[in-house]
């Protein structure tokens, strides 16, 4: 199954762009690198790619707004962030950015390969579900469309989501005006890969809230119920 799996590794450090290939190349991946944010789009509208490592200190464009850039198109691949900062700020700043996963250098080869797995793993149980799903979504004034991961709002505006905020979405809707708590909706999204107390989910609820211009002070789609987790208040019709 990796052998297929294309993965591009950004960081403008050489030794480490060159370690990281050949620790892909060693687990069966194919992988190509890039030293800096015009040779990793460069490399994206040449070929393919799966998944891509992103480094946050880099000169030019750093880490987080590549990685804006990125979330602004549905159709790139997953994100996992690495940087030497261990600051929580840091890593919710990546999750709120659409990052998918966040590694803190130096990491070991197992930890790296394993998170690796899980957002692959993560990515193709999305897509899974797209193909499962009877297609495209109605709740109020918003149609979902999970094949292109995209809302659009009543004034035919289109509004892309990464495939975290689409999981998401996509759990709330097949699940509407009924409370989900924190691990059934890592269950739903992440599956038996998430870890123990993960939070990330706070902040893709807090991502999605503000797409669906949902006051986070009060929000009327996805609302908090107190002791039970989160409630996605309105009917939904798939179409």
């Amino acid at each position: 199954m990796t052998s297929k799996v294309n993965v591009l590794v950004v960081d403008d450090d050489k030794d480490i762009r060159d370690l990281l290939h050949q620790l892909f190349i060693a687990e069966g991946y194919q992988c190509r690198v890039a030293a800096n944010g015009d040779e990793m789009f460069a490399r994206l509208a040449q070929e393919r790619s799966d998944l891509i490592l992103l480094d946050v200190m880099m000169p030019g464009k750093d880490g987080f707004e590549l990685c804006r850039m990125l979330q602004a198109d549905p159709s790139m691949p997953p994100v996992i962030m690495l940087t030497a900062k261990d600051d929580e700020i840091d890593r919710v700043v990546g999750l709120e950015l659409g990052a998918d996963d966040y590694v803190v250098k130096p990491f070991g080869r197992r930890e790296l390969m394993a998170r690796v797995k899980v957002v692959l793993r993560r990515m193709q149980s999305n897509r899974g579900r797209v193909r499962g799903s009877k297609g495209n979504y109605i709740f109020g004034d918003w149609v979902f469309r999970p094949a292109q991961m995209e809302l659009v709002d009543a004034e035919s505006i289109v509004i892309p989501l990464s495939s975290s905020e689409s999981e998401l979405l996509m759990a709330f809707v097949q699940n509407p005006q009924v409370p989900l708590s924190r691990d059934r909706l890592l269950d739903l999204t992440k599956g038996r890969s998430s870890a123990p107390f993960d939070r990330s989910i706070d902040s893709h609820i807090s991502r999605l809230r503000r797409k669906l211009r949902d006051d986070a002070k009060q929000p009327e789609i996805i609302k908090t119920s107190w002791g039970k987790g989160y409630i996605f208040t309105f009917n939904v019709e798939p179409v």
